[in-house]
């Protein structure tokens, strides 16, 4: 990759709605950090960024370390105004509800002065790790992952040092919720893991009007026709005694067979009455009860429904191995919640690429279904031939050896 002299045109029609969000010149920081995190290689400091660009045409790396700790906007807003139009460019079929997937990831780190570090949980290896923890809310619509919001969870006792009040994992899920507008006549389906299912999370949905999605851990209480029981062994009394039905659900390499047994409306603690399934996946053992506070969704649709939320992995995964998601060294609060969101921008520009690509091509405004690696490698192509055309307006002269680098670049 060359080293960038210009921010390509190309691209404007992206950033060019943000710009009045942004105070004191910050928002050229803002599209060129972006467009770095979208496009760049290893690792995603700003140490690493800053080589992707030419010194001669661009401010000093120390200017871009001032904004990662100053940013002058409401990044949370600005994020959630570029979701929206990501949202308004798809064609929403009637009828198809939309989904906003909750949850959380950790990211382990070294340093030791950083702000909010602390010990968290990893479900992953079962033991404490040293570092930050974040809640993420995407959009799931028409197969598009779109970034929506994302919140770091400091501890009560940094709390005070920062200077910000208190909120649990799931209060800032809560925030979250609360703080999506859904389109006119959608009906939206909240996603979410058992850990959010409480009052704090479910009462948001509720207040909105939304209806939520989640699996119910083996130990909650229900009660069916008045006697008391665990969701674990209820769904293997379930299993053993009543009739079973079978959904295949098609993913992207393979097909998944789920066998149910719809428990129908019965008591959820903490919940109340609300609609329970139980599904096992191909032939494994373990039993997984859902539980959906819609009223009208039918046993098969919750387990496709809920499938969907596996769309918020496949985020982290992405946003951490080609986008740097959690790989800053900034000390301050500021400067880690604003690398946060800059990768949240740099998958939403991904996004748009995929979805303008797909509009330009098809004219019905679907959605390429291209991975992030290889829009990656379109966004840096568009790099690639906004320096060509600089270059050839540089050296007019020399045409012959833009059209041999252009050349070879295709035959690449």
């Amino acid at each position: 990759m060359f080293k960038i002299v210009r921010f390509p045109k190309k691209l404007n029609n992206f950033f060019s709605s943000l710009k009045s969000e942004f105070r004191f010149g910050h928002f050229e920081y803002f599209r060129i950090l972006v467009l770095l995190m979208a496009a760049g290689w290893d690792d995603h400091n700003i140490s690493s960024l800053y080589r992707y660009l030419d010194e001669k045409y661009f401010p000093h790396r120390t200017r871009f370390n001032n904004f990662m700790n100053k940013v002058r906007a409401n990044l949370e807003h600005v994020l959630a105004a570029v979701a929206y139009k990501l949202l308004a460019s798809v064609s929403l079929k009637e009828g198809k509800p939309l989904f906003l997937i909750i949850d959380d990831s950790k990211k382990d780190k070294r340093g030791k002065k950083m702000d909010a570090l602390g010990w968290v949980h990893d479900p992953i290896t079962g033991k404490p790790l040293w570092g930050h923890q974040y809640v993420k809310a995407t959009i799931f619509a028409c197969g598009i992952t779109i970034p929506f919001g994302i919140r770091l969870y400091v501890k009560d006792k940094d709390c005070k040092k920062i200077g910000i009040p208190f909120r649990k994992v799931t209060e800032l899920a809560a925030e979250l919720i609360e703080s999506f507008e859904a389109p006119r006549g959608v009906t939206v389906l909240v996603l979410f893991d058992s850990y959010y299912l409480c009052p704090t999370v479910t009462n948001a949905c509720r207040r909105k009007g939304f209806h939520f999605i989640s699996t119910l851990k083996s130990n909650r209480n229900l009660k069916s026709k008045g006697k008391k029981c665990k969701a674990g062994s209820y769904g293997a009394y379930c299993f053993k005694t009543r009739k079973k039905s079978r959904i295949k659900v098609k993913k992207a390499h393979r097909t998944v067979t789920y066998h149910y047994v719809d428990a129908g409306f019965i008591g959820v603690s903490k919940l109340g009455n609300a609609h329970v399934v139980f599904s096992r996946k191909n032939s494994e053992r373990k039993i997984l009860a859902i539980v959906t506070s819609h009223p009208k969704l039918t046993a098969a649709q919750m387990i496709t429904s809920y499938d969907f939320r596996w769309h918020i992995e496949v985020f982290f995964k992405d946003a951490k191995q080609l986008l740097g998601l959690g790989r800053y060294q900034h000390r301050s609060y500021k400067a880690a919640v604003t690398h946060l969101h800059i990768v949240c921008f740099a998958y939403a520009l991904l996004t748009h690429i995929a979805i303008t690509g797909a509009c330009e091509k098809e004219h019905k405004g679907k959605k390429a279904h291209a991975s992030m690696k290889v829009l990656q490698n379109t966004l840096r192509h568009i790099i690639w031939e906004d320096t060509a055309h600089y270059l050839q307006e540089e050296f007019p002269n020399d045409i012959s050896v833009f059209k041999e680098l252009n050349r070879l670049l295709v035959a690449a």
